[in-house]
């Protein structure tokens, strides 16, 4: 019963923290709690309970906070039915299974007293990052880094260096460093120190302490086409003097000849870049086009990441390709690094992002979603400018600041200025990847293989109780005279000539 009640006290907790709460310290405390839990001497299954409890828990507080947003906003769709329920519910579902599975192993590893101190501490954190990107083989990916957004007085800079996987390896460690010290009883300075040493290292910090020069940059007037219910293209044609105009993700719907017609019209019309998504028919790919001024298809990107039932209709595109200072991400894409990524390595320093989050409860997803971009945005220093069917389209600078966003339930053409980071150069992330989930990997196994060899020693060296060496010597001799039976007797065994 203490397990069940810490794990959801450690859920509502832990909600408070996700999107569109977003009192990131709230998540090391409610994280630490179901650690806590699995502390206790409880069976498998219950901790699988702990686990879905904590789950559904953390769902209580963002639903609430969705639908007061939306409320606010004056959006007016608010869906109930099953499908718009369980993608409501699905990540809370997903976040339980894979923040369980580590909370159940590093909850046994404790007992056996495998790992304790800074070791199970800095365990913890490392079997997270791990368990984290195996979740992107389920439908959606867990990333507890989503947590920590927006990235004032947070570890989020540092992602330009570790990627995302560091946000969330912040959250696991300090969590972990929370319960060791309770389980405990002891202050870990060890495991302090560090925390505080990323915080320091965070660039807007040493931004402000050391006034650091900041990036060399240019400025671009993008506009974003939320049309809602209205025609994109209509809408698109009022704006003036913008560099790039996005719409959202399937605004022209299936691609034909009279809606391209009307897409390079509209760009001759307005003397801008557009990217705008549709359905190519045959093969059937979810796409993004960016064509010019002069009517002329300077880019197609297929839609990589497929979400839900959109697999069962579209194929997954296959190439990543920027042109120019360009790129097109759509969606899905963005909840993964790798898109990004690419883009960034190939030169692109504005990402361009046809978007149209699937309905859920109070927008729930739209601002999930959200959270990611920001993030996207740090690790490569691109810009990133999505625009979105119903709601929130953002403009974020390299940064990871959102300098303007759309209300909810609106047809909104959101126009704003943009900066751009001139520098050629790329970030170590973008150039290296994930390599410290590798290196979060190789350290689990490493601490795994010692404190398992170091146990093995412990149990050789142990000292055998009078009554277990008693029991072994009879055992012995009864083998020993079993064996003499067999052997031949007199002359020591030989045979008499």
């Amino acid at each position: 019963m203490k397990a069940l009640l810490l794990s959801v006290f450690g859920g509502l907790i832990f909600g408070a923290s996700v999107p569109p709460c977003k009192w990131s310290p709230m998540a090391y405390l409610g994280l630490a709690l179901l650690l806590i839990a699995n502390f206790e001497q409880i069976r498998w299954e219950q901790r699988a309970l702990c686990a879905i409890l904590w789950g559904l828990a953390a769902s209580v507080l963002p639903i609430a906070f969705s639908i007061r947003t939306a409320k606010i906003q004056g959006a007016t769709y608010h869906p109930v039915d099953f499908e718009t329920c369980l993608v409501t519910f699905a990540p809370f579902l997903l976040l339980s299974l894979v923040v369980g599975i580590v909370a159940s192993i590093s909850g046994k590893l404790w007992q056996t007293g495998f790992w304790r101190g800074f070791v199970w501490i800095f365990g913890v954190s490392v079997l997270g990052i791990v368990a984290e990107r195996a979740s992107f083989v389920l439908p959606m990916p867990v990333q507890l880094a989503v947590t920590q957004t927006p990235p004032l007085f947070s570890v989020l800079p540092l992602t330009s260096v570790f990627g995302v996987w560091f946000a969330s390896w912040f959250v696991w460690f300090v969590a972990a460093l929370i319960a060791e010290m309770v389980a405990s009883g002891k202050v870990n300075w060890v495991g302090i120190g560090i925390a505080l040493l990323a915080i320091l290292m965070s660039q807007p910090v040493l931004t402000r302490v050391f006034a650091l020069p900041s990036e060399e940059s240019r400025t671009v007037k993008v506009a974003l086409v939320q049309n809602y219910m209205d025609n994109p293209l209509s809408m698109a044609a009022k704006v003036k003097n913008a560099d790039i105009i996005v719409l959202p993700e399937m605004a022209l719907e299936q691609e034909a000849e009279l809606a391209s017609k009307a897409l390079s019209e509209t760009a001759a019309k307005t003397g801008a870049l557009i990217v705008a998504g549709l359905a190519e028919g045959d093969p059937p790919y979810n796409t993004a086009v960016l064509v010019s001024p002069d009517g002329k298809e300077l880019l197609r990107h297929r839609k990589i990441h497929l979400f839900g039932a959109e697999r069962w209709y579209f194929r997954k595109g296959r190439e990543v390709k920027a042109y120019g200072e360009i790129g097109i991400a759509i969606c899905f894409d963005t909840v993964f690094p790798d898109v990004v990524r690419e883009l960034a390595r190939q030169g692109a320093k504005i990402i361009a992002v046809p978007n149209a989050d699937p309905p859920s409860i109070g927008y729930l997803l739209h601002h999930l979603h959200a959270a990611f971009l920001p993030i996207r945005a740090l690790e490569n220093k691109v810009a990133i400018v999505k625009a979105d069917l119903t709601g929130l389209s953002q403009v974020i600078e390299p940064d990871g600041r959102v300098v303007a966003e759309a209300p909810l339930d609106k047809p909104v053409v959101l126009e704003e200025k943009l900066r751009v980071v001139r520098s050629t150069t790329t970030t170590p992330f973008t150039r290296f990847g994930d390599w410290f989930v590798y290196f979060c990997a190789i350290m689990a196994a490493v601490l795994l293989i010692l404190s398992f060899a170091g146990r093995v020693k412990r149990d050789e060296s142990r000292p055998v109780s009078k009554e277990r060496a008693a029991v072994c010597d009879s055992q012995n001799f009864r083998q020993v005279a079993a064996e003499g039976d067999d052997e031949p007797v007199g002359n020591g065994g030989a045979q008499r000539s």
